[in-house]
């Protein structure tokens, strides 16, 4: 006999799209107001402003990761979610994500060794909060290093800036397809519930039976969840 599927909290499901909809709006105005600046020559205000855009778009994961588990019916300490959306270094950290890796976390990945990629990761996720975080205080402070008093203007640099804007652009893009998919979630929630509930539950599966290779077991939820989900359409269609 086939479990009910959990009950949906549809007034929360439209207060976090909407949330999600006021986040990318900010995000994007925050990265045309930087445009301004950096063609005013304020490089380092410029970058500044890139830097908070990017960490707006990482709160629209995080709220898309929140309405997942409303369909799932898993349990969540929302005050944690809350706490974490206002912390810089957890929209660092969850940004890194959708990084490219480091090469020892390519090389750990290659040799199939996965608590070698595992580590690898959290080195770099743990580097890009750092560097992004640093950036971000040299563009609005005067700053000590080596003996000497140093200014925004003479710490942010061109190339800093055009990097910048290139993630942030990159990003804004992850933005829309996780706003998109939270607004047809919200528009049909029970079109999607089973499938989300079957891939938690799958993945919950996999992670026991293949253990040793994360690669191939996320390979295959993908594969599933695509074809589960192309099933629906067509049954609908019909």
């Amino acid at each position: 006999m086939t479990e009910p599927l959990p009950k949906i909290d549809r007034e929360l499901l439209s207060v976090l799209v909407s949330g999600a909809e006021k986040t990318f709006e900010n995000a994007e105005r925050l990265y045309f107001e930087a445009e301004l600046l950096a063609k005013a020559g304020a490089t380092a205000r410029a970058l500044c402003l890139h830097q908070i855009s990017l960490e707006e778009c990482s709160k629209i994961e995080s709220i898309g990761a929140w309405a997942t588990t409303l369909l799932a019916g898993v349990g969540l300490d929302q005050d944690k979610v809350l706490a974490a959306l206002r912390r810089h270094s957890s929209k660092n950290k969850n940004n890194a994500y959708m990084m490219e890796g480091s090469q020892a976390e390519k090389d750990a990945k290659a040799s199939g060794d996965w608590e070698g990629t595992r580590e690898a990761f959290m080195e770099f996720q743990k580097a890009f909060h750092a560097t992004s975080n640093d950036a971000k205080n040299a563009s609005l402070y005067v700053d000590w290093k080596d003996g000497e008093f140093v200014s925004p203007s003479e710490q942010i640099t061109d190339e800093m800036l055009a990097q910048i804007i290139e993630r942030n652009h990159a990003f804004l893009g992850y933005a829309q397809n996780g706003l998109n998919m939270l607004r047809r979630l919200d528009k049909s929630p029970e079109d999607l519930q089973g499938l989300v509930v079957d891939f938690i539950e799958s993945t919950k599966k996999l992670r026991v039976e293949m253990p040793d290779d994360p690669v191939t077991a996320g390979n295959q939820l993908v594969r599933q969840f695509i074809d589960a989900g192309l099933k629906k359409v067509l049954r609908k269609q019909d």
